[in-house]
């Protein structure tokens, strides 16, 4: 039976984390969108790097926190209700690490996840998509040849989170392009590795602080001790993957959706029209109380496949239904959030309309809500 008690250790993180994003982060939220794509500031990197929060699942072992995923999911939520776009680098983080806690070698696990547990703030990138395969994983295109003891590695990846910044990045390719899910291979590629280079800064709508790059392989020579488990055992590391950066996706959605319920909230209590607050016209306090039992929905979602991740059951489903839940409710919240505020939600200003934009990414990422819900389907 699932048990949602908050621990006190739980509610210290939170405190913390909370703190930390209050103090740190949320100052400087609207400049780091503005900025956005045209440069990255690893200011707020630092800051959660000093306090050990830029990849907290990495294992103490390694010199990590060792948050299991209902932790981290309640810690996103946090960051995810200050800016998304921070959220989102942690989460790439996150992800990029997950295929080296799942499969790597003793020697990987020691030498990358190390790097992502001091104080230095190393990013780390996940380079998967194509731009002709995306949901379509079997459409992949890059390349990666055996040539003695390196693997030589072609192709152009896309839409990848921290890249161009990353200490290191995981990289997925084809070995053999007739059989290209069974013959899929996980890599990790160094900074500055041959061949390896920025092609592309996208600009994006939202989650401007997350720097998302085009990477270009030509020839990229990788050694083999930096292929991550088994030639052919790949894609089912993806999915794993991918299950559980749902669960964290939806944790972000559900922390932008409570920002934006919360000033909406705020505002109308304290607006005044003809003579009485806003929040006492009953089609305001109801929208306001339907968005507060949407967002409670998607939390217990997002929690209880954290849950399953940690106990090690079946996640798949819930993960794809907690993704969907936090990307849905953030994009209601928002928008209305955006129409109770009327023109000072529209003003950048404010945090609102960042709120709106930053929430419209989520139904796209990690697998698109179509996507997701192919997949629920395929497991009734």
């Amino acid at each position: 039976m699932a048990d949602f008690n908050i621990s006190s250790r739980q509610r210290d993180l939170v405190e913390e984390v909370r703190a930390v994003a209050l103090d740190s982060i949320a100052p400087v939220a609207g400049r780091l969108d503005e900025e956005g794509d045209g440069s990255f500031s690893f200011g707020p990197a630092k800051t959660l790097a000093e306090s050990n929060l830029l990849t907290p699942t990495v294992p103490e072992e390694y010199g990590g926190r060792g948050l299991d995923y209902f932790s981290t999911a309640l810690m996103l939520e946090e960051l995810g209700a200050v800016c998304a776009g921070v959220a989102t680098v942690v989460a790439a983080n996150i992800h990029a690490a997950s295929p080296i806690i799942l499969a790597g070698t003793g020697r990987q696990k020691e030498k990358f996840l190390s790097a992502l547990t001091n104080a230095r703030p190393n990013l780390a990138a996940f380079a998967l998509t194509e731009s002709q395969s995306g949901s379509d994983i079997a459409a992949i295109a890059t390349l990666a040849k055996k040539e003695g003891n390196y693997w030589e590695i072609s192709g152009v990846k896309d839409y990848v989170i921290n890249g161009g910044v990353a200490h290191f990045t995981t990289l997925f390719a084809a070995t053999d392009m007739d059989s290209k899910i069974a013959g899929m291979l996980a890599f990790i590629i160094p900074e500055g590795a041959p061949g390896f280079k920025v092609g592309a800064v996208r600009r994006k709508m939202g989650i401007r602080y997350a720097r998302t790059v085009e990477l270009v392989l030509e020839r990229a020579m990788v050694s083999q001790d930096l292929a991550i488990g088994p030639r052919g055992g790949a894609y089912l590391l993806l999915m794993q993957t991918f299950d559980r950066g749902r669960a964290l996706s939806g944790a972000v959605g559900v922390g932008i959706a409570r920002a934006a319920y919360e000033y909406a909230l705020q505002f109308s209590k304290e607006r005044q029209r003809f003579g009485r607050s806003v929040f006492s016209q009953q089609a305001i306090s109801f929208a306001l109380a339907e968005l507060a039992i949407k967002i409670e929905s998607a939390r217990l979602l997002v929690w209880k496949a954290c849950w399953l991740i940690d106990n090690d059951l079946d996640y798949t489903l819930a993960s794809s239904m907690a993704k969907i839940a936090g990307s849905q409710v953030a994009q209601e919240s928002a928008a209305a959030a955006m129409d109770i505020c009327g023109g000072r939600g529209f003003l950048k200003d404010y945090p609102v309309e960042r709120y709106l934009r930053d929430a419209r990414v989520l139904s796209l990422i990690e697998g698109t809500n179509h996507i997701q819900k192919a997949i629920i389907a395929s497991l009734l």
